[in-house]
């Protein structure tokens, strides 16, 4: 039978399918369904500085929700149910019910609380963080100023923490490589790609903002796909696909490309728990079918580095639009 087992930020996981940060990562139940569907690991919902302002009703006028308008709805949903102390219990109370890996996941808007969260869910018991980094330039911010400002919120956790760190990211960089490797040497040991940020819209009838369709598509599989094809081969930082994988066919492809491993949400949000036994057993089926014993016998085989036709992997969109090849 073949071992779908993998290594992420130095932990055993016996699946490369990780339920991300969400709802369903909010609640110790949750979390044991998740591992009972076979789940490698769980990555809890982010704890958000605003969460901890909310609760503690200190300095709530100088919150800016418009840095973070994401966190704004789940502070109106969860209030002072959830604080961060409850944070910490949940982390606690987690390790003591399921034997898969723990992820801590917090996001600040001030510089000095990352450190101090991750000292917290540190000492909590979680067996590695991961920084959900979403910060929007402002005041005509030059883009290496925004792209400095993660490596230094890594850089402060690091001197702060021993646990491994993963780093959550978007897509909208001036130069994505440079980036991660400057993550990378700041003390990142994976990078998450990619965040999927809050979707705008707009109610025409009551002309108010409104939230937009909140989960992802198949669709939205091939940026991260891309990029982690060529990266795998930059950087020695772990690269985790998330956003857009949806089935067993869409983790392979991301296991392909370099992945390390991959994160799921939306689509249990649609299809319940079951899901991530289904992808791991579509996993399962498709290495048997094709003789690998291990995913470490695969993973990569098509990235960048590993291809005799690199350009393929940049330009090939536009050669096939150019040329008219299928």
């Amino acid at each position: 039978m073949p071992s779908t087992a993998v290594r992420y930020l130095g932990l055993p996981l016996k699946s490369p399918v990780i339920l991300s940060s969400s709802s369903l990562t909010n609640t110790v139940n949750g979390i044991r369904r998740a591992a009972d569907a076979g789940a490698g690991a769980v990555v809890l919902k982010s704890l958000f500085e605003e969460q901890i302002e909310a609760d503690t009703a200190q300095n709530s006028e100088e919150i800016d929700y418009s840095i973070h308008p994401e966190a704004a709805e789940y502070i109106q949903q969860m209030g002072k149910h959830l604080g961060p102390g409850n944070y910490l219990n949940l982390i606690s109370e987690a390790k003591r019910t399921v034997e898969i890996p723990v992820i801590a996941s917090v996001n600040c808007i001030t510089p000095r609380w990352w450190g101090d969260y991750g000292r917290q869910i540190e000492s909590a018991g979680a067996d590695a963080l991961e920084l959900n980094i979403a910060i929007m330039p402002r005041e005509g911010e030059e883009p290496s100023e925004v792209e400095a400002g993660y490596a230094r919120i890594v850089e402060r956790v690091r001197e702060q923490v021993k646990l491994p760190i993963a780093v959550k990211i978007g897509p909208y960089f001036t130069s994505l490589q440079r980036l991660v490797v400057d993550l990378q040497r700041a003390g990142a040991d994976a990078i998450v790609m990619f965040n999927r940020f809050y979707q705008l819209d707009i109610d025409i009838d009551s002309m108010q903002l409104a939230a937009g369709y909140q989960f992802s598509s198949p669709q939205e599989i091939h940026t991260a796909l891309r990029w982690i094809s060529i990266l795998s081969g930059d950087t020695s930082c772990e690269l985790v696909a998330s956003t857009g994988v949806h089935d067993g066919s869409d983790a392979i492809k991301m296991l392909l490309a370099g992945a390390t491993a991959v994160q799921v949400c939306s689509t249990v949000y649609q299809n319940g728990y079951a899901r991530i036994t289904e992808i791991n057993r579509e996993i399962d089926a498709w290495m048997e079918e094709k003789g690998y014993q291990a995913i470490e016998h695969f993973r990569g085989r098509l990235s960048q580095a590993g291809s005799a036709s690199p350009e393929s992997y940049e330009r090939l969109q536009y050669i096939r639009a150019l040329t008219g090849l299928a």
